[in-house]
């Protein structure tokens, strides 16, 4: 039977929190509700890796996180309670790091590597000679060279060539000569004889074709065993390390060359992961590499380990399509799997994958703008061209520049390999490849989408849709290069006259394109113009678009149908590992939109305050600021040291981020100070800012903490499985990453969980919870109530109708119902919508006489009677319910009820 989640739980498992942390957990978690613990990346890492997404080995657990063993202990403990485990895996890239052992017996052993095709080198770069870029050094190779920062180093494990801490094994081309010297400089007849020895055992080895690693290990461990020898080749290497000449020649002989870090903005010979130098991609692609990357994997799951997987960026890959079909078949038809995808506009997943769905991040983007006031767009964006003098307004024109700007400086390489690609492919004329490289430019940057998955030609015509989109965009953008365009164009379509081998190169260069249409989007617009577009940031969210801005209750309730037809299951997230900012934060920040000409007032005000301070910060990265304080801080609107540090560290990300006045590439430090100081000016030390703040913060937060409960219980009840990200079963009031991973205060959540539970369902509870909303506990009673309903109702909420019900009275625009129905089993959510502009200036209702005319009109057949969850009373109906009833004493309702 398919293991389906009743709700997951997030859980960064890392150095910091260990699997015998999770296993302790586990109480706690099932009595909240939750089914399935959704695990971060458990797999050897990086040393100290506190996210696991820069995997090195894919066959073990992170000895720093847990062991096999303790794996195996919450896997009985969560079957006995009748919960799983959602693990998450990275198929696309691994570290580039020493301890990658694959990667480095490439370095090592070039073709006679079992692993050479693992990863995505292009060994034919005309660059390179046949050596892939290590990338790592803090200056030009001449001047490392000069500064004796690079050393020949003999290991208790072979020879390897190091930087600083870094060590990268030698090439087996470069043993022999290496031995040879030793045997000259010793003069020792035991090294003499061990090195005839070993020369004599060396020979074979160097002309294998696949080169045993056991053989190969064996020999490097005799080579440092005689210490006569081993001393030998230290003199060896000292000599070398002392001689520029001598080491550059060794560094000829390898399987790689050592490069300043810039120098992959202009040229690189590996596939990365976005940016990222130190994440090497893998060519998944090959059957061979699939089976062994996810050989342990498939073992978790047949031992019963794992019961679902969540796989990551699967965008980077070559064929998606495949991928998952394969995945499938390896993990078994029971297994629950879901992919982590970014989905642009009004895009959707494709129907026909073998998966239950993605990672949530299509869910968190319409509970946003279902919480963002239509009516605030216009008036914001007057406001943001007032305040922010030469503030760019035009969204998607900005997307394109900030795309270009990061292919000009970041992925210029990834560039010049597509171009070159379809030169030596016959698909494009060598000349004039100025032209032709900026034609392919403005279409990589014009591309609406991540990426098509088309692994066939003719193209869906769904794929064709996009791929018009794309070169209408690039035409608008470069119509001095139209016939360029029309050329490229052609490649993405069988023409009369093409031959099987130009299908095929046609289609390759659809299908390698696509790989880098994502990170030029993800580094272009997340980490980018998300953070020079500052209109309202909280619309500058993974998986959201500040262009869509608002959905109405209509389009929220055809999107839940369709979701509740097509992917079912698939994750409802409000918060990430990946979000901006958290999703109390979020959510509380798009009351702004209700609230324009208020806001537009305090900015003023704030302006005048922070100018007395500093005339140095741009008005638009101080526009970021507020609306980052005014999302960051808590209830009570108390600022103190640790909230200073947090805000310092996150706009230091986010300036750079921006790279307008200063990157991480060349920081400007002063800017950055005059950033840290103000922060500091304003919260702690200036008599104006905080009292100027406060009301107005007092006021956003109480609308802002209302509408965390509707989205809690939206994510709940809608179609897919709700995922609680770790802590915010609390306010969440984080900031990106590393913000959003600090350590989180289990026993305080516990302890009020259990003094939940404790106390007597009801009004006079939901008074105690309501008056007193600053600690977030009334915010874990609802997800405590809403969960274990959830979880009691399951076949409700996982395969039950969702059905949107009509609302009737002069609010009617401030309320979403719906119910969702199987087998005479039902349940109804309502929620309140857009309170702020609603009531104005008085505080907000949660009773009776706001709603009094306000009514839920029932769908025929639905029961008469019904029961609160959250609370203890019930409501009877004659086909309509009054929404002051359902909101009695609490400002959300969920009611079930049978008819069985």
């Amino acid at each position: 039977m398919p293991y389906i989640p009743s709700a997951t739980y997030r859980l960064q498992v890392s150095p910091s929190f260990t699997l015998e942390q999770v296993r302790q957990l586990i109480p706690y978690l099932d009595e909240l509700g939750i089914s399935t613990v959704y695990s971060a990346p458990f797999f050897c890492s990086r040393p100290g890796s506190e996210h696991g997404y820069d995997v090195t080995a894919p066959y073990a657990i992170n000895p720093e996180i847990g062991t096999q063993q303790e794996l195996k202990q919450i896997a009985e403990e969560l079957k006995r309670r009748g919960m799983g485990w959602l693990q998450d895996i990275v198929p696309n890239h691994m570290s580039y790091h020493p301890d990658n052992v694959w990667l480095m017996d490439v370095l090592e052993k070039g073709p006679q590597s079992h692993f050479y095709t693992f990863f995505d080198i292009d060994f034919n770069h005309p660059d390179f000679a046949g050596q892939v870029m290590v990338p790592f050094l803090g200056d030009p190779l001449e001047e490392v060279l000069e500064q004796k920062q690079l050393k020949l180093t003999v290991k208790d494990d072979g020879l390897y060539l190091a930087y600083y801490d870094s060590a990268y094994p030698l090439s087996v081309a470069s043993y022999r000569p290496l031995i040879l010297q030793a045997q000259q400089v010793s003069g020792q007849p035991e090294a003499t004889e061990a090195t005839q020895q070993l020369l004599k055992e060396l020979a074979p080895l160097e002309s294998e074709d696949s080169l045993s690693p056991a053989a190969w290990t064996n020999f490097k461990k005799k080579l440092v065993t005689s210490e006569a020898l081993r001393q030998a080749l230290e003199n060896v290497a000292e000599g070398i390390n002392s001689d520029t000449a001598q080491l550059q020649e060794l560094l000829g002989r390898q399987h790689y060359i050592f490069c300043h870090w810039k120098e992959t903005e202009k040229r690189i010979n590996f596939r990365r992961f976005f940016t990222v130098d130190e994440l090497i991609c893998l060519s998944m692609e090959h059957p061979e590499v699939f089976e062994q990357y996810h050989q342990f994997i498939k073992q978790m799951c047949e031992q019963g380990l794992l019961q679902g997987l969540r796989v990551d960026h699967v965008d980077g890959l070559f064929d998606p399509v495949t991928y998952m079909k394969r995945l499938r078949k390896l993990a078994g038809p029971d297994t629950y799997i879901v992919v982590e995808k970014i989905l642009e506009g009004e895009e959707e997943l494709p129907e026909r994958w073998p998966i239950e769905g993605n990672s949530g991040y299509d869910f968190l983007a319409w509970v946003s703008n279902l919480y963002t006031s239509g009516s605030g767009r216009r008036k914001l964006t007057g406001i943001y061209s007032r305040l922010v003098p030469n503030a760019d307004t035009n969204y998607e024109q900005l997307v394109f520049e900030k795309k270009m700007f990061i292919l000009d400086n970041q992925m210029q390489g990834e560039l010049q390999n597509l171009l070159r690609l379809l030169q030596e492919r016959h698909l494009i004329p060598l000349e004039p490849a100025e032209e032709w490289g900026k034609a392919l430019g403005v279409l990589l940057c014009a591309w609406p989408v991540y990426c098509i998955y088309g692994n066939r030609l003719p193209l869906t015509k769904a794929d064709m849709e996009v791929v018009q989109t794309a070169f209408d965009e690039a035409h608008k953008q470069a119509p001095e290069l139209r016939e360029q365009l029309q050329h490229l164009h052609t490649l993405f379509s069988v023409q009369a006259g093409d031959s099987e081998q130009t299908t095929h190169d046609k289609l390759y260069f659809v299908m390698r394109s696509q790989q880098f249409t994502g990170p030029l989007s993800a580094k272009g617009v997340e980490d980018t113009t998300f953070y020079n577009y500052n209109r309202l940031i909280s619309l500058n969210e993974v998986g959201n678009s500040p262009d869509i801005f608002h959905l109405n209750d209509d389009a929220f309730h055809e999107l839940m149908v369709h979701r509740q037809q097509v992917y079912p299951h698939s994750i409802n997230a409000t918060a990430t590992h990946d979000t901006k900012r958290g999703e109390g934060a979020r959510i509380r920040l798009n009351v702004l939109s209700e609230l324009p000409e208020e806001w537009e007032k305090k900015v003023q005000e704030w302006l005048d305050i922070s100018r007395e301070h500093t005339t140095k910060i741009t008005v638009n990265d101080l526009y970021f600021l507020f609306q980052t304080l005014v999302g960051v801080l808590p209830l009570d609107g108390q600022a103190d040291e640790s909230i200073v540090e947090r805000v310092q560290e996150y706009l230091q990300k986010a300036l750079r981020e921006a790279k307008v006045k200063t990157d991480w590439a060349a920081p400007n430090e002063p800017y950055e100070q005059a950033m840290q100081d103000l922060v500091r000016q304003l919260l702690l030390e200036d008599e104006q800012f905080m009292p100027s703040l406060r009301p107005f913060l007092q006021k956003v937060s109480h609308y802002g903490w209302i509408y965390a409960l509707c989205q809690a219980l939206l994510k709940v009840t809608c179609p897919g499985v709700p995922d609680v990200y770790q802590g915010t079963e609390l306010w969440d009031l984080s900031l990106v990453d590393p913000d959003n991973r600090r350590p989180v205060d289990y026993a305080l959540r516990n302890q009020y969980l259990q003094e939940l539970k404790q106390q007597p369902d009801g009004e006079q509870l939901h008074q105690q919870l309501l008056q007193n909303p600053d600690d977030g506990k009334v915010k874990l009673y609802l997800l405590y109530k809403a969960l274990n309903k959830r979880r009691e109702l399951q076949h409700v909420f996982a395969s039950g109708d969702y059905l949107p019900l009509q609302v009737q009275g002069m609010h009617k625009h401030h309320i979403l119902a719906f119910a969702r129905q199987h087998k005479g089993q039902w349940a109804l959510v309502i929620v309140p919508l857009h309170l702020a502009s609603l009531v104005g200036e008085n505080e907000l209702p949660v009773g009776q006489h706001v709603w009094e005319d306000t009514t839920v009109v029932l769908p025929e057949g639905a029961p008469a009677e019904w029961h609160h969850v959250l609370g203890s009373n019930a409501i009877s109906t004659d086909g309509t319910l009054q929404v002051a009833a359902a909101f009695h004493s609490f400002p959300v309702a969920l009611l079930t009820a049978s008819t069985l």
